[in-house]
């Protein structure tokens, strides 16, 4: 072997060693499960194990119409997005806008986006209206479920305003194969079923009285469910500005 392929060996080698040390830098490896920090130290410091698990079911539950969460789900997953993998968005209300990825720092390319057409050519006379709605969410399950299990995905982003416990359960069946980490924005309803979710979080916006055009929103973060129980239900306040970004 000449020197010159020897150093050009060499190089590599050392550059390789760079990047698994920058990868182990983004991640933190606890007994059960790896997770990523989200960026935002008092977010980090409200989940357990300081991020978000890899393999996981998380919720963000919101009883107010908004980005907030939403916003920090996407925030959430930028870091996961360091490992490779893409974010597969299932679009069921056609209210993703890719900008909200952008101001989170989620590359557009790394984005896969699920649309399914709505059923307008069906028979009313045919079949009712609450059986049409019923096959497009059965649709809008198997898009989520095939997501989950898919290994060049590493993020799946879901807005799932109705789901049983048992559809829950066979996502994190399939994360668990998997290793995908699946994003839920679910409303304040589902607080009044059983979750399987490894983590439940609730977001409220906060409005500040006397707050001036383009000052930050404040937006309250509660843990209310981990996989190893929580005790006691602990809050953080975040400042959003009117980009989207978040700040502590």
């Amino acid at each position: 072997m000449s020197s010159s392929s020897g150093s050009l060996r060499e190089q590599t080698i050392l550059e390789l060693r760079s990047q698994i040390r920058g990868v182990r830098a983004q991640t933190r490896l606890t007994d059960d499960f790896c997770v990523t920090p989200t960026g935002l130290s008092a977010l980090d410091g409200l989940l357990p194990a300081g991020g978000i698990p890899q393999g996981a079911v998380v919720e963000w539950i919101s009883p107010q119409a908004g980005q907030a969460a939403g916003s920090l789900a996407l925030r959430a997953s930028a870091g996961l997005l360091r490992r490779p993998g893409c974010l597969a968005v299932i679009d069921q209300g056609g209210e993703f806008h890719p900008a909200c990825a952008a101001a989170q720092g989620i590359p557009l390319s790394r984005i896969l986006l699920v649309r399914i057409p709505a059923m307008t050519a069906v028979n009313p006379r045919r079949f009712s209206t609450d059986l049409v709605d019923g096959m497009v969410q059965g649709q809008w399950l198997w898009a989520l479920e095939q997501a989950a299990r898919s290994r060049g995905v590493r993020v799946v982003l879901a807005w799932l305003p109705r789901a049983t416990t048992s559809v829950v359960r066979r996502l994190q069946l399939a994360v668990e194969s998997s290793q995908v980490t699946v994003m839920l924005l679910r409303p304040a309803a589902a607080l009044r079923q059983a979750s399987f979710a490894d983590l439940r979080l609730m977001t409220q916006r906060r409005v500040r009285p006397g707050r001036k055009t383009g000052e930050p929103d404040q937006v309250q973060v509660t843990l209310l469910r981990s996989k190893g129980g929580v005790h006691e239900q602990h809050s953080i306040l975040l400042q959003q500005s009117a980009d989207g970004r978040f700040a502590e």
